[in-house]
């Protein structure tokens, strides 16, 4: 499991999920309410980190797509994610996270379907869109409800 290095961000965003599940009356609405939180993370982090001068500037394939993926985890989180899969989805890639830091010691039961880590999807998404790639980002598993990891799938339109 991954180090928590960042206790406070943790809290805060943690207490961001509660929030937003006490003011939704579905799984998916809480899902696309983490997506919208990330997209509006993804300007500043786009602004503010190495992703601009570390990544080519047209992405035209899915190999660009997974090398932006791994570019954008090195700048994160300062390392690579378990897996970036091309070959198992067509239109898609996948990547997989065995330490994911967005759900670190955390355990929800009952709560089938619900992406605690949405918020990457919607990060993801935006940086893409800022490369001018039209992507649909959603996360099909989670650790925090019972995954081996975290899974995203990155459908490309």
């Amino acid at each position: 499991m991954a180090r928590i290095e960042n206790p406070l961000l943790l809290s805060i965003y943690g207490s961001l999920v509660d929030k937003i599940l006490a003011e939704t009356s579905n799984i998916e609405e809480a899902n696309e309410r983490l997506r919208e939180l990330g997209r509006g993370m993804a300007e500043q982090i786009y602004l503010t980190t190495e992703i601009v001068e570390k990544t080519k500037e047209s992405i035209m394939t899915r190999e660009d797509v997974a090398k932006l993926i791994e570019a954008v985890y090195k700048i994160l989180y300062d390392r690579k994610p378990t897996e970036i899969d091309m070959e198992s989805a067509r239109g898609s890639v996948r990547i997989s996270d065995k330490d994911c830091i967005w759900c670190q010691d955390v355990n929800l039961e009952g709560m089938r379907g619900f992406g605690y880590c949405e918020v990457f999807s919607g990060i993801l998404e935006a940086i893409l869109a800022f490369k001018g790639v039209e992507a649909k980002v959603f996360e099909e598993s989670c650790k925090a409800t019972g995954a081996s990891a975290c899974l995203w799938n990155v459908r490309l339109t």
